[in-house]
C-alpha cells in the first residue's frame, strides 16, 4: 500500500472511531515523519463534507459529537488502557495535536474548507420563487433568507474574500449573520444594500416603479447606482423612485412589510393599484383594474389577509367601496390544463 493511501485509510479509521492502538501509533509514526498537512486536511475535509451540515451551519450535536471523538483521543493514559502506544501518544500530545485536532477546533474546520474551496471558483447557486408561493434558504454564512413571490436569488456555493455578496430581483426578508470585517451585500438594479449583522426586508421587483429598504434590526446602508448613499436605522424605511432616482427615507410600522414571512398581508390606506398587485403575487391570480380615468387606482384600502380566500378578499374590497367585481370561471381544456380565474374590478356602471 502506497504511503499516501497508508494514511488515508488510517485518519479515516481514526476519524470513524476505529483506529486500534497499533493503528494509532502507525500513523503518529507516519504523521511526523511525512510532515505535510495538506493530505490531511483533504480527508479531513472529505470527512466533514459527508455531514449533514455541509454548506450549512453546523448543529451543536454535531459539533458536540466531534469534539466529543477528540476528547476521547486526547484524555490521559491513566484515564484509558495503559499500553505502550497510548503512553507513548500522551508524551508526544502537543506535536500529534497540532496535526490532528487543531483543524477540527479551530472553526469546526472552517479554516480548511476556506483553503481547499478556495481553489476552485464558486459556482452561483439561483433560486426562484414561483408566484403565490414563498420559500426560506439558508446561504454559505449562516444568514437566513425568506423569498417572496415571484423572487429570483443568486448567490455564490460559498462565500469569499472580503465581502458577501448576492444579487436579488424580487422581494425578501434577510437575518444577516454579523461580521463586520466582511460586509454583506444585497445587490438589486436601484443599488446595493450593504450590512453588516441586521433584519430588514427589501423589495425590488423589476415591474415595480419604486424599491424600498425598510429596516427592523441593525443597521444598513443603501448605496444607489448614482453614487448616493443613505444609512437607515431601525423601523426607517428608504424609498427609491427608479423613474426619477429620488431617496425617501421615513419612518414606518415594520410590521406591515415583514408580515408576508409568517402568511399574513398588511394593508395601511394604501392604493388599490398596489393591493391589487400585492394580491396577484400572494394568490397567483389574474386582477384587472377597469379605470379608464385612473381614480380606482388611488382609492386608498386597510385590511390584514391572513386565512382568506382570493374571492373572499376582492368581495370584501369592491363592496366596501361599492365597486363591481367580474368573474371568468375555471377552465378545463383536452390537454388537461386548467385557465386560473379571472378577475375584473371596475365602478358600477350608471
Amino acid at each position: 500500500m502506497k504511503k499516501e493511501d497508508e494514511i488515508t485509510t488510517l485518519i479515516q479509521k481514526y476519524l470513524e472511531d476505529s483506529c486500534s492502538a497499533e493503528e494509532l501509533d502507525e500513523l503518529i509514526h507516519l504523521l511526523n515523519k511525512d510532515g505535510d498537512h495538506q493530505q490531511v486536511e483533504g480527508v479531513l475535509y472529505s470527512h466533514w463534507k459527508n455531514k449533514s451540515s455541509y454548506k450549512n451551519e453546523l448543529e451543536k450535536e454535531e459539533l458536540d459529537e466531534m469534539l466529543a471523538l477528540i476528547h476521547q483521543q486526547m484524555v490521559p493514559a491513566k484515564t484509558r488502557s495503559k499500553t505502550p502506544i497510548l503512553r507513548s501518544l500522551k508524551n508526544r500530545f502537543v506535536r500529534v495535536a497540532a496535526v490532528l485536532f487543531i483543524p477540527l477546533l479551530l472553526g469546526t474546520l472552517w479554516l480548511t474548507v476556506d483553503k481547499l474551496q478556495s481553489k476552485q471558483p464558486a459556482t452561483m447557486v439561483e433560486l426562484e420563487t414561483p408566484s403565490g408561493s414563498k420559500i426560506k434558504t439558508t446561504l454559505p454564512d449562516g444568514t437566513e433568507v425568506w423569498q417572496n413571490a415571484g423572487t429570483v436569488l443568486r448567490y455564490p456555493s460559498y462565500f469569499s474574500g472580503k465581502s458577501r455578496e448576492i444579487e436579488l430581483i424580487g422581494e425578501a426578508y434577510f437575518h444577516v449573520v454579523s461580521d463586520e470585517n466582511n460586509p454583506f451585500y444585497v445587490q438589486t438594479k436601484a443599488g446595493k444594500v450593504k450590512v453588516t449583522g441586521t433584519r430588514f426586508n427589501l423589495s425590488a421587483y423589476e415591474e415595480d416603479a419604486y424599491s424600498s429598504v425598510v429596516l427592523e434590526e441593525g443597521e444598513v446602508v443603501f448605496l444607489s447606482g448614482k453614487g448616493q448613499e443613505v444609512r437607515l436605522v431601525p423601523a426607517e424605511q428608504l424609498v427609491y423612485t427608479k423613474q426619477t432616482g429620488a431617496l425617501v427615507k421615513q419612518k414606518v410600522d415594520v410590521e406591515k412589510y415583514t408580515a408576508w414571512t409568517e402568511g399574513k398581508l398588511i394593508f395601511r390606506n394604501d392604493p388599490l393599484a398596489e393591493v391589487v398587485q400585492r394580491l396577484e403575487r400572494w394568490f397567483h391570480a389574474d386582477i384587472e383594474l377597469l379605470d379608464p380615468d385612473g381614480s380606482l387606482a388611488k382609492h386608498t384600502f386597510t385590511l390584514t389577509i391572513e386565512h382568506e380566500t382570493l374571492p373572499q378578499v376582492l368581495n370584501y374590497i369592491t363592496q366596501a367601496a361599492d365597486l363591481s367585481l367580474e368573474t371568468s370561471g375555471v377552465e378545463s381544456f383536452d390537454d388537461s390544463s386548467i385557465q386560473s380565474a379571472q378577475y375584473r374590478i371596475s365602478k358600477h356602471k350608471n
